[in-house]
């Protein structure tokens, strides 16, 4: 039932079957990952090697291809607290 639910809000989409023309090559690479207050965490797949691929279409697009080559993991670094760094101040003045 619950996942009814998400499909009717379009939350998540049923696997569509792709058909290819005969002799025809075609590869999908997907993922699931979880949107999070402290960032992006991929939670399946595979990782993907770039190397054992050759394709013979390029993409020309500076910013698209800029935004294919980024992570999918953000990397925040996490902020001191205010109150450990006034401590640390009360404690060299002292």
């Amino acid at each position: 039932m619950g996942v009814v639910e998400c499909v009717n809000h379009k939350l998540i989409e049923p696997f569509q079957v792709l058909y290819e023309r005969p002799g025809e090559l075609v590869a999908q690479f997907k993922f699931t990952v979880l949107l999070l207050p402290s960032g992006t965490h991929r939670i399946t797949g595979l990782p993907f090697d770039k190397n054992q691929c050759k394709t013979e279409r390029t993409i020309k697009d500076p910013e698209l291809n800029a935004l294919l080559n980024s992570s999918a993991k953000s990397n925040k670094k996490k902020k001191k607290k205010a109150g450990a760094e006034e401590a640390m101040e009360v404690e060299t003045a002292a």
